[in-house]
């Protein structure tokens, strides 16, 4: 069986996760994280009433922020052309040599630490589509880039079973080479708008749909315009729909609502002729909460405000220019209980999003630089001062607490420029694809939004 088969929605998130969070990923059937944010506990946590996790890995690429595979990897694990590595200046990463045994060996490992150690059940492959790319004029090359993958994923399922395996892209190699070997396919780009005019992905729907039929392979989509014509085409060709519009680092809350139905309590049999009548039990509604987006120093547009998971009563979808996460066409006004329970019988409803992010577009640039992995930062804790008083301990709790502070701020601006980078990538990724325009950006909203709000403290 195939681990995707009874998912009708999902979410990608690449952020950090908040306990609101955490609790709300439970409504969603699929959640695509970023596992070095994350313990163990807290994929248990998501996963308390039947949600199915999805780590990222990139495996074409290797971003020079990543440290620690950089560190490990040897001249051969870069793909080289004329004798140059080839480098995307935009994302910062190294196109790689997939064919590579060592490469491959260290793909392993790092699903073994970030997704099978820390319970998460498959991975989400990133970057696959540059095979297709970057090699389709090359027909020896190609070849052997798809067969260094087929031995990749071979070694996968030996080593870790029936984890589930999904890829971005490389429509042409899932066709060829891998579709015996993974369970699904992401679709970024799918917008209603260029996907209903276009006969490449009219063809291409029609291939993922046999595809599907003959190796049970799902295809799932991301739009970042038309939210309800794009989810309404993507359940029509049989895809599983997820409408994006914060670059990934902000979590969209509320977009569903998973229910849990209690069924009446069995009741013993009374000693009287008559037959006492079963009780019922009512399912007292949860308590709603907050989750707050999480922020963030990209360039996308203002998040939405709004952040209450309360779920709509009507099934009416705002225009696509709003700037809100109230969700549309939810059915039901029932909302999930508090308990992290695994619920009996779940009941998901498609996740439909108003708001919309232009992504950018990535050139197709290949520079000979050599990786330069990122120093490492290090922090020293300023001391207490010492005093003659009796306040002397009480003074240096408090200098520690100011130290603590401090460095905490400091994680958490490394880690929104970490997110930045991240995010911008993946929304952005292949919007370059010749079937399809970039659509522009909405910058004006924002400048203006800065420009008032400096106004307003020069005021002040």
């Amino acid at each position: 069986m195939n681990p995707l088969d009874g998912v009708k929605n999902y979410q990608v998130y690449y952020g950090h996760p908040t306990a609101a969070i955490l609790k709300d990923m439970q409504n969603y059937d699929l959640v695509i994280i970023e596992p070095l944010h994350y313990t163990k506990a807290q994929v248990e946590q998501i996963k308390a009433r039947g949600t199915k996790v999805l780590g990222y890995i990139s495996v074409m690429e290797v971003a020079t922020w990543n440290t620690g595979l950089m560190s490990k990897l040897q001249s051969g694990d870069f793909f080289t052309r004329n004798g140059q590595r080839v480098h995307y200046s935009e994302w910062d990463s190294y196109l790689t040599n997939i064919a590579s045994p060592h490469f491959q060996g260290l793909l392993l490992t790092e699903i073994q630490n970030q997704v099978v150690a820390k319970g998460i059940d498959g991975v989400f492959m990133d970057t696959v589509g540059d095979i297709d790319n970057e090699h389709l004029n090359n027909p020896t090359v190609l070849k052997q880039q798809r067969d260094g993958l087929v031995n990749f994923l071979k070694q996968a399922r030996a080593r870790y079973g029936d984890i589930a395996m999904v890829q971005n892209w490389g429509f042409d190699t899932l066709e060829t080479s891998t579709a015996p070997y993974v369970d699904g396919i992401m679709w970024e780009s799918f917008n209603a708008d260029t996907i209903k005019s276009d006969a490449w992905s009219q063809n291409m729907i029609k291939k993922l749909q046999a595809v599907d039929a003959k190796h049970s392979v799902k295809t799932l989509t991301i739009s970042t315009r038309l939210s309800a014509d794009s989810h309404k085409l993507a359940k029509d060709s049989g895809f599983i729909h997820f409408h994006e519009a914060d670059a990934y680092v902000n979590w969209n809350a509320g977009l569903v609502t998973r229910t849990k139905d209690t069924a009446p309590t069995p009741v013993p049999v009374a000693v009287a002729p008559a037959t006492k009548p079963a009780t019922t039990t009512t399912t007292k509604p949860a308590e709603t909460t907050t989750t707050k987006p999480a922020t963030t120093t990209t360039t996308t547009t203002k998040p939405a405000e709004t952040t209450t998971t309360k779920p709509a009563t009507t099934t009416t979808t705002k225009p696509a220019t709003t700037t809100t996460t109230k969700p549309a066409e939810t059915t039901t006004t029932k909302p999930a209980t508090t308990t992290t329970k695994p619920a009996e019988t779940t009941t998901t409803k498609p996740a439909t999003t108003t708001t919309t992010k232009p992504a950018a577009t990535k050139p197709a640039t290949e520079t000979a630089t050599t990786p330069v992995a990122k120093p490492t930062t290090t922090t020293t804790t300023k001391p207490a001062p010492s005093t003659n008083d009796q306040t002397a301990s009480k003074e240096k709790s408090t200098q520690k607490t100011k130290a603590e502070l401090k460095q905490e701020k400091k994680d958490k601006k490394k880690a929104k420029k970490l997110a930045k980078k991240h995010a911008k990538k993946h929304a952005a990724k292949h919007e370059t694809s010749k079937h399809h325009q970039a659509a522009k950006g909405k910058m004006c909203g924002k400048v203006k939004h800065k420009t008032a709000g400096f106004l307003n403290f020069f005021k002040f």
